[in-house]
């Protein structure tokens, strides 16, 4: 299975968890996502992401700027943002659920023993 085609249409939800915990710029949140086995393309990868949840006016997005002086472009999720999150991880969790039953039930034995 190809893993990023796989997890592709979650991504906006990878990246509001990760703003849960706190907020962040989007090389960090890249930094973060790849923590966890999720590489995107390129480090412009995570800004389609990030336009997206901003234009879904899940995020506040506030213009920092760095020690060396360089702008940075913080995101934090808000009410909203956290109220889609849970929508989300519930919808998340229910079909992984749903879809671990189906292979369980049809390809038992298949699974590798733990």
């Amino acid at each position: 299975m190809d893993r990023m085609t796989a997890i592709k249409g979650s991504l906006e939800v990878c990246v509001l968890s990760i703003l849960y915990k706190k907020r962040s710029y989007g090389y960090e949140i890249m930094k973060e996502l790849e923590k966890f086995n999720i590489k995107l393309k390129g480090v412009g990868s995570i800004y389609p992401i990030l336009t997206r949840i901003k234009e879904k006016q899940l995020v506040n997005v506030r213009k920092e700027f760095a020690e060396d002086e360089r702008p940075r472009i913080y995101y934090e999720i808000n009410e909203k943002g956290i109220a889609f999150l849970k929508n989300e991880m519930q919808e998340w969790y229910a079909l992984q659920h749903d879809i671990d039953s189906l292979m369980t039930y049809h390809a038992k034995d298949l699974k590798e023993d733990n």
